[in-house]
């Protein structure tokens, strides 16, 4: 039994089945994850600007009693903490977005994988010669021993 996909992502979609096997399977995961990368660089960089306007905002110097000095301090120490999870954020964004690169550019590791085929075809190819070589030389020499040694046996006779 074929049952119909009942997520809200992949409505539309018919079954499971013809969703993993029709051509829009595969535009959908990028475009979606390209989405949600930009949602979390946009929330990320909107939490940054509104705790910097925070900070410069509670910055103000006005005449101010030691009560709102202590809690527009506590309030500055807990948008630094936000400016720093959301860089964290950031970074972490950057993180996987290499990773995604590194384990997904195919172009890039088939020119990797070409380019090592390449060297190790002519490293091979430069052995293969030097053997080659080495099995000429051998043949000369073992050809010249065995006419050294025949001459020294019918030499003797």
């Amino acid at each position: 039994m074929i049952l119909p996909c009942m997520n809200k992502y992949f409505r539309g979609f018919g079954t499971a089945e013809q969703f993993i096997l029709s051509p829009k399977h595969f535009a959908f995961f990028p475009a979606r994850m390209e989405d949600q990368y930009n949602k979390r660089i946009d929330d990320d960089i909107a939490k940054l600007v509104d705790c910097f306007a925070d900070i410069i905002r509670v910055g103000e110097n006005k005449d101010k009693d030691k009560f709102r000095v202590a809690e527009e301090g506590y309030q500055i120490e807990s948008q630094s903490a936000q400016i720093v999870r959301s860089t964290e954020s950031l970074l972490s964004l950057i993180t996987e977005l290499k990773q995604h690169l590194l384990l997904n550019d195919t172009q890039t590791l088939s020119r990797l994988t070409n380019n090592r085929i390449q060297r190790l075809d002519t490293q091979k190819k430069a052995i293969r010669d030097t053997i080659l070589d080495m099995r000429e030389e051998l043949t000369s020499t073992i050809s010249d021993l065995e006419t050294v040694y025949f001459r020294s046996l019918t030499a003797d006779y």
